[in-house]
């Protein structure tokens, strides 16, 4: 299981709001194990999908969901880790903001999560979505 050490989180412990760190409250702790279960999946599926790769028995729709589900997963806790970082997270200083453009570049290249979800729709239905046809033709 990856590490539960990050910006966000030291930041959050370091901090004052309210004469409290936010790492105390509630939901910044709720938010910062969600953003800990999602990587760790993310890092499970990819460790998975590697394997089923190394033994050939990999498909484009496996690969399609991957990338659907990691660039989803990628956006959501870079946008909770900029919300924790208030106005730092539109600093370089964090990483954050360079991270989110980062994620926009992933996310369209080879692909955006709609044409992956299509990829996944038609490895499930058997019908092309990009040009619908009758799936005997």
């Amino acid at each position: 299981m990856p590490t539960a050490r990050c910006e966000e989180a030291e930041h959050a412990k370091q901090r004052r709001q309210f004469g409290m760190p936010p790492a105390s409250f509630q939901l910044v702790q709720y938010r910062l194990a969600r953003m800990l279960a999602d990587i760790t999946d993310v890092l499970c599926v990819q460790y998975r999908l590697s394997q089923l790769m190394d033994e050939g028995d990999y498909s484009m729709s496996r690969v399609a969901l991957a990338k659907m589900h990691y660039t989803e997963r990628a956006r959501a806790i870079l946008s909770d880790a900029c919300d924790m970082l208030g106005g730092n997270g539109i600093l370089l200083d964090y990483h954050v903001a360079r991270h989110l453009c980062d994620i926009e570049v992933i996310d369209t290249y080879e692909g955006t999560d709609t044409v992956q979800a299509l990829i996944v729709g038609r490895d499930i239905t058997g019908y092309n979505a990009f040009a619908p046809s009758h799936p005997d033709h």
